[in-house]
């Protein structure tokens, strides 16, 4: 009976050992520092408007969703979050359960929904604040950017 398994377990591995798979190359990689960094371009620094209730503030007009929390950008884009101490990057990716619990407790539909709300509540006071502040505000509303260069 043990010499029976022994024919067959050696007939399964010479067969592995000359099938066409056997020549299959393997590609490994190990990615060591927390994720790859996504190459993200914002060219000039996003306006904000702050949150009381969730407790942080959310970017209006600007090209991606940026949430500042504490001394950190938090960006959206695709389904991938990301992290980075200053507005333009560099990005590293982020796992969902990496995300301040203040932010991971909302969804991104109901971050915009909430930035909305708000910048409709204060429209006209944001609108002469950016105005005031940047000369030509690029400001169009909530996830509306105007690439036009200011001027």
């Amino acid at each position: 009976m043990m010499k029976n398994k022994l024919l067959i377990l050696a007939g399964v591995t010479g067969m592995l050992m000359t099938s066409p798979a056997a020549d299959a190359l393997a590609d490994v990689r190990i990615n060591i520092g927390g994720g790859p960094r996504k190459t993200i371009v914002i060219d000039r620094p996003p306006a904000f408007i702050r949150l009381a209730n969730p407790g942080f503030s959310v970017s209006v007009g600007a090209p991606y969703d940026i949430v500042l929390s504490g001394n950190f950008y938090y960006l959206y884009d695709r389904g991938q979050w990301y992290r980075s101490s200053r507005y333009n990057g560099p990005w590293k990716a982020l796992r969902v359960r990496e995300l301040p619990p203040r932010i991971r407790h909302y969804r991104i539909e109901q971050i915009r929904r909430f930035r909305d709300i708000e910048y409709n509540r204060h429209r006209d006071r944001y609108d002469r604040q950016w105005r005031d502040n940047r000369g030509q505000g690029p400001w169009n509303g909530p996830g509306r950017y105007d690439q036009r260069p200011p001027g």
